[in-house]
């Protein structure tokens, strides 16, 4: 049945069983008012037989009918009088009032009557009898405008709670359609969201229909909100949403899937020059220059795709396939693009696997930590970087270059970082008991282990239970992970440093945002890359870039720690340049937690 007509049958259900409660209530009222009007009624009637008694006592104790006539016809003022008997004490008629036929109405004889007698008393002695009758129609009519009145009273009140009602019932069917609104959409480009896509790419496979889904990743939209904020960062998002729109087909569907991840669905699919072509025309409509705020934003997009249902037979196959095509055109340089392959689909199902075996090794704790000290200019061991380390039974130790994207990307490097600090605290448990003296242990923390509250306050809650103090570990920021939340006075970067944790900044000098990022954090380290210190005695540039590095941090009041020290010569160039600490293969190589021992146990 239509919706409208089925809203409005149940608005006439709702009023019909609105009007039943108020007359019913009316009923009550009525009902109460009618028993309360009665007694009313006959108290009146008995108060003024008595006072009429009281006064015809004299003429029947005088014989004086002509008095006794006088005062029966002072009740003619009480309209609902209709005959008075004064009666002598033997029963015999002294005197009586009876009001005129012409006087009474006929409703009288609908509404009833009431009689009454009340003796006579002359010195407290009977002396006759008053006997009263009177109509019902004042406690009636007193009735009538009881009820009319409340039925008023009730429909005022019922259409004034009708009115509220439908304005109520209004604003709550409009916050469920903006919700239905929302689950299937997005509300900053009025595109449809990821759960839409997907339903809609269930339709078309479940029809073994020929489509093309295309995965667009925003090339530089994180620099966009870091230079020219969020207003400008939400600008572009909008402009760009909306030029896909433009762009697209009659009949083909374009979505936005997270932050800066737009997908196009292509139904029926162009063959592959022309679907190429398609996205390049996707991807030059989207690097049109927007001016916003005084400030022209360049967007470009790398673009991934996937041909259904050949390649991908399920909404989720269909999504990583584009995915896997989308992150291989990032890696060939920005604004690129990629169909997906048998080849990638191989490097699909090997990344997959490798997932399913770190998610089953954080389970069975296949996961530990390696060590590699942080030493002074006098070879002392001032620090300790803790690095995750992989051994599986059948793959064997598996490299950190490897299993770490996949666990960010995954997710599970929440997972993971809560497993490292639970192994961090055994081993400095450990070292504690054989009476060493542990320096601080620096540990990496990616932005993807933060990102949602619930993250982080599973990151503080593991601290807290652990009693991991700041005199223990301190966090390492990889500069490239890029914490998104920086500028925010909440921010999780913030909340470690409010709570006494140190900060370095690791892998310095190789992201765009360097400098920034000393300003902006305010970390008490900063770890230079290996890139510039291996062979930098030998190298001029390089030594020239290290050695502004170390006087910027210094005068910054920050530690500098180098990274990647195996030469000789380069340990004795950033001892000459005051660098604080360093660490590489030259002094140790990562070592299990008993060669720690070892090592801390040296005078």
């Amino acid at each position: 049945m239509n919706p409208k007509i089925l809203d409005a049958l149940e608005r006439w259900r709702e009023l019909a069983v609105s009007l039943a409660a108020l007359l019913t209530f009316a009923l009550l009222l009525s009902a109460m008012q009618y028993w309360r009007l009665q007694d009313r009624e006959l108290e009146d009637l008995r108060t003024q037989a008595g006072i009429v008694a009281q006064t015809a006592s004299a003429a029947l104790v005088f014989d004086s009918r002509e008095d006794g006539g006088e005062i029966l016809q002072a009740l003619k003022q009480n309209p609902a009088t209709l005959r008075a008997r004064l009666l002598k004490r033997d029963g015999s008629l002294f005197s009586v009032y009876q009001r005129p036929p012409a006087q009474r109405s006929r409703f009288e004889d609908w509404a009833g009557q009431v009689a009454l007698e009340v003796p006579v008393l002359a010195n407290e002695r009977v002396v006759g009898t008053l006997s009263l009758e009177a109509s019902r129609l004042p406690m009636w009519w007193d009735l009538l405008q009881f009820i009319g009145a409340t039925l008023g009273t009730l429909a005022a009140t019922g259409a004034l709670a009708w009115l509220l009602s439908k304005r109520l019932r209004a604003e709550m069917q409009e916050a469920q359609r903006r919700t239905r609104y929302l689950a299937r959409f997005d509300a900053l480009t009025d595109l449809p969201n990821r759960e839409h896509l997907r339903q809609l790419l269930e339709k078309v496979l479940s029809h073994d229909s020929q489509a093309a889904l295309l995965l667009l990743d925003l090339d530089n939209f994180k620099q966009i909100n870091d230079q020219f904020g969020h207003a400008a960062g939400d600008a572009a998002l909008q402009a760009a949403g909306q030029r896909l729109r433009q762009l697209c087909r009659p009949g083909d569907m374009a979505a936005r899937l997270s932050a800066d991840e737009f997908a196009v669905l292509l139904s029926p699919r162009p063959d592959a020059a022309a679907l190429q072509a398609y996205a390049a025309r996707l991807q030059s409509g989207l690097a049109q220059p927007l001016f916003f705020d005084g400030h022209w934003l360049h967007l470009r997009a790398s673009t991934g795709a996937v041909l259904l249902p050949d390649q991908a037979g399920t909404a989720s196959d269909a999504m990583r396939c584009a995915d896997a095509a989308m992150r291989q055109a990032k890696q060939m340089g920005k604004d690129s693009f990629q169909l997906f392959t048998p080849q990638l689909g191989q490097m699909l199902q090997s990344r997959l696997a490798l997932e399913n075996d770190l998610r089953e090794g954080l389970v069975l704790g296949q996961l530990r930590l390696a060590y590699q000290p942080q030493y002074d200019a006098g070879r002392r061991i001032r620090g300790l970087e803790a690095l995750a380390r992989w051994h599986h039974p059948e793959r064997g130790w598996v490299s950190p270059v490897e299993f770490i994207p996949v666990a960010e990307s995954s997710g599970l490097v929440v997972e993971l970082g809560l497993t490292l600090l639970a192994q961090l605290r055994l081993d400095l448990d450990r070292w504690k008991a054989l009476g060493l003296a542990c320096p601080p242990v620096a540990i990496n923390l990616s932005w993807e282990q933060c990102r949602k509250p619930q993250h982080r306050e599973r990151f503080l809650q593991q601290l807290k239970a652990l009693q991991l103090s700041p005199r223990e570990v301190e966090f390492e920021l990889t500069e490239s992970l890029n914490f998104e939340d920086i500028d925010k006075p909440d921010s999780f970067v913030f909340t470690l440093q409010g709570l006494g944790y140190g900060l370095a900044i690791d892998d310095f000098g190789t992201g765009y945002s360097s400098l920034a990022y000393l300003r902006r954090l305010r970390c008490r380290k900063i770890k230079i890359d290996r890139f510039f210190v291996h062979g930098m005695a030998a190298n001029d540039d390089s030594r020239m870039l290290v050695e502004s590095m170390v006087r910027v941090a210094h005068a910054m009041r920050m530690t500098v720690v180098a990274e990647g020290v195996e030469l000789e010569a380069d340990e004795a160039a950033l001892i000459a340049m005051g660098c604080d600490l360093m660490q590489g293969f030259g002094f140790c190589k990562p070592v299990p937690p008993e060669e720690v021992e070892r090592l801390l146990a040296r005078p």
